[in-house]
């Protein structure tokens, strides 16, 4: 169950640093991320759970934000 959790959470966290390099314009292939993908393999899991609640705090934050703009 915990490598699973492993797995799952390193193969998200990679799939993550290769969009933000396409979003650079930086090629993944050349960019040689080593040093990157070490920091994953020992801290997916908690990199996965800081991202996962960001992302969520930050959907509230514009739900509540467009909620309160179609009420004015």
């Amino acid at each position: 169950m915990i490598y699973t959790i492993w797995i799952i959470s390193i193969i998200y966290c990679i799939a993550k640093m290769y969009k933000s390099y396409n979003k650079k314009g930086i090629d993944p292939v050349y960019a040689t991320p080593g040093l990157e993908t070490l920091a994953i393999l020992v801290m997916a899991p908690v990199l996965m759970a800081v991202d996962a609640t960001l992302t969520w705090i930050r959907k509230y934050k514009e739900y509540k934000e467009e909620k309160q703009d179609k009420i004015f």
